[in-house]
């Protein structure tokens, strides 16, 4: 991918400026190291919400996966904020929430790949993130473009909510000078079989 090269260091390293109430989306050497399988710093307080998420996951294997019906957009989501990841599907924003942790999940992928659709996207549509034993639907309630240095919609969040993010414009030539944000809240959660679920992590992308 050559019009989004940074994004994985940029929300990786960035992030806990966001989280300390800074502006600090700005773009970062890509090959940044620690980034792999940081600390999550939400972990979830209340013993009823259901967690499901590997960490201790080998880093190439899919943790689960991504899905916009409305789209028609499914993809491996992988714990590991690399480039070769970010290539094969969408990742985890380090030092956010993960699947099934309460706070601001956040997740991206490059505008010109998997996320390439998602300029279509709408508020209401839902967000599906499928994990080794559990379905997280959120709906769409915000879509927004903001400077590359604007984190504010990276910070934790009380209620359970989702954070997509890529570069932007979608069609634009070189590194992209924005960030398209999609932002949702938890409509419900749901356990699947276990034989679902193994499939579910086996997302093979074309």
């Amino acid at each position: 991918m050559l019009a989004c090269m940074s994004l994985v260091s940029y929300v990786a390293v960035r992030t806990d400026a966001a989280v300390a109430g800074k502006a600090a989306l700005a773009e970062v050497d890509a090959n940044a190291t620690g980034i792999a399988r940081s600390t999550r710093t939400q972990a979830a307080t209340d013993t009823t919400w259901p967690r499901s998420v590997p960490l201790d996951a080998a880093p190439a294997d899919p943790l689960g996966s991504l899905e916009i019906p409305s789209l028609g957009l499914r993809a491996a989501l992988y714990a590991e904020a690399s480039e070769i990841n970010m290539n094969r599907g969408a990742v985890l924003i380090p030092r956010m929430a993960a699947p099934g942790e309460v706070g601001n999940l956040g997740i991206a992928a490059h505008r010109d790949g998997i996320f390439r659709p998602l300029e279509l996207i709408g508020v209401g549509d839902a967000i599906a993130v499928r994990t080794a034993g559990f379905q997280y639907v959120y709906r769409v309630t915000s879509i927004t473009v903001v400077e590359r240095t604007d984190a504010a919609l990276l910070r934790r969040t009380a209620e359970p909510s989702i954070t997509l993010v890529t570069c932007y414009p979608f069609r634009y030539v070189g590194p992209a000078p924005k960030r398209f944000v999609v932002r949702g809240q938890l409509d419900s959660v749901r356990e699947e079989l276990a034989e679902t679920a193994l499939l579910r992590r086996n997302v093979q992308l074309l």
